[in-house]
């Protein structure tokens, strides 16, 4: 009886430092985050999911920084999920959990290597990841987190398709609201999807009713107003725009004071906000303080995208 309580409460400890972890991720506090996982790991380091979760954190640390430097970290990460995983399997673990786990494994690599032009090596994790998904699901219907994956694969196939009217299929919306209703783990990654599809689809008022119940759950970090400040634009909200380019500025250069990139592009934002409201002199001055920031080859791009409008005002 006692060996089982002690098992019971290693059990909900560690779920608990699962979640605190992905709080703290949203929330951009990366150092608390990578210590609530590795605390995790300390209770029960044979289970693939604060691995996960590792990979998911140093993916948007580098994400939010506009950084490569901690890549091999990434990818060490999501080799050990995928190798705990099936070592779990090969042991029989028949359990849609790890089945989860390991499709979430697959799926941060897939992303990654899309992401950086690496495409075929990313489509054979991408199609190992859906393959995963859909076990999970088939073992437990009810693991809603797992609907994430399966409806990332038909908002592909929706969006191959959308040319052709009798091959349309809204079922990838049904899914992933199935993710961000009732998903234990990955809710507001789902949210945060959900939103960014919405966007890509051109409903930016939908886009920005989902997406702001987060940036009001976590009202200080950049994540998910980035999202929100394209559906603002999409919307032609300008107004709205210069305000959510302003409170990223504020906290990029708080957070973030040596990330040229990420103050120019905020400027950038700014820059094209004022000229499609007609404040061509403020316009201007973004410009020029992106001309004006240190030279590195990615703040080179930011300075190319303000000297074309510079030149746009020009003639």
């Amino acid at each position: 009886m006692i060996l089982f309580f002690l098992i019971l409460s290693a059990d909900v400890q560690f779920d608990s430092l699962i979640k605190q972890g992905i709080h703290y991720s949203y929330s951009e506090k990366y150092g608390e985050a990578e210590s609530s996982f590795r605390k995790a790991i300390e209770i029960k380091p044979e289970d693939p999911a604060p691995y996960l979760f590792l990979t998911f954190l140093y993916g948007l640390y580098m994400a939010d920084f506009s950084t490569d430097s901690i890549e091999e970290k990434f990818f060490a990460y999501s080799d050990t999920t995928v190798l705990r995983s099936e070592q779990k399997i090969s042991v029989g673990d028949s359990s849609a959990l790890v089945r989860l786990w390991l499709a979430g494994g697959y799926g941060a690599r897939a992303f990654h290597k899309v992401q950086h032009k690496n495409i075929f090596p990313g489509i054979q994790d991408g199609v190992k990841s859906i393959k995963e998904f859909h076990k999970a699901i088939e073992i437990d219907s009810s693991l809603f987190d797992a609907y994430i994956g399966v409806a990332g694969y038909n908002y592909f196939k929706h969006r191959l398709f959308s040319y052709i009217p009798w091959a349309e299929d809204s079922q990838w919306e049904n899914e992933i609201k199935l993710a961000c209703d009732k998903g234990k783990y990955f809710k507001l990654a789902a949210i945060a999807c959900y939103s960014a599809l919405l966007t890509e689809e051109r409903r930016f008022a939908d886009a920005y009713e989902v997406i702001t119940q987060l940036v009001s759950e976590f009202p200080d970090t950049r994540t998910f107003r980035w999202i929100r400040v394209k559906s603002y634009c999409g919307m032609k909200k300008w107004d709205l725009a210069k305000d959510e380019y302003e409170k990223l500025l504020e906290l990029t250069l708080t957070g973030q004071p040596e990330n040229f990139y990420n103050i120019g592009y905020c400027r950038l934002g700014l820059a094209n906000v004022y000229l499609e409201s007609q404040f061509i002199g403020k316009c201007k001055a973004q410009c020029e303080e992106i001309i004006n920031l240190p030279d590195n080859p990615k703040t080179q791009k930011v300075k190319e995208e303000a000297r074309k409008i510079l030149d746009k005002l020009l003639h």
